[in-house]
């Protein structure tokens, strides 16, 4: 894998059905540590921050089977509470050419999207949501110092 294992938001564990990331609660992680849906809250204390050029995150939805009418509405948040319970930034949406702005429909998939965000903010996670019977079977999200070169 080309990514850092310390630099995984979602790993894949489960599915990203309605069941898996609404009603079970995996797309919502309130913990640095890995959910059962393999979702997590990434502590930057290390790096302290982003930094000003801040990171790439890059979401791989591999999936050709999901239905016209299925949404993912997947944002990459920060805060300064571990449990994002309070002062919670939104720093990008993922979308691509969706009728709605930061919605991912099924019939765009399969897809990899790459969003560059910076915070000062010491933890990072990604929010995902879908509707009601959907099904994105398998989602990665990954965090990448360098996604793109630098002139």
């Amino acid at each position: 894998m080309p990514f850092d294992a310390n630099l995984v938001l979602c790993d894949g564990s489960a599915d990203w059905t309605y069941d898996n990331i609404n009603t079970l609660d995996y797309g919502t992680p309130v913990s640095t540590t890995r959910n059962a849906g393999g979702f997590v809250i990434l502590d930057l204390l290390a790096l302290g921050g982003t930094g000003a050029q801040g990171v790439a995150i890059v979401l791989i939805l591999d999936d050709t089977l999901a239905g016209d009418t299925d949404a993912l509405t997947l944002l990459a948040q920060s805060s300064d509470s571990s449990t994002f319970a309070s002062g919670i930034h939104t720093l990008a949406q993922f979308d691509l050419a969706a009728a709605t702005t930061g919605i991912i429909v099924g019939t765009e998939c399969p897809c990899t999207v790459i969003r560059r965000v910076a915070t000062v903010d010491r933890y990072l996670r990604v929010d995902a949501s879908v509707t009601s019977g959907d099904d994105f079977k398998t989602g990665y999200v990954f965090v990448s110092p360098w996604a793109f070169n630098r002139l």
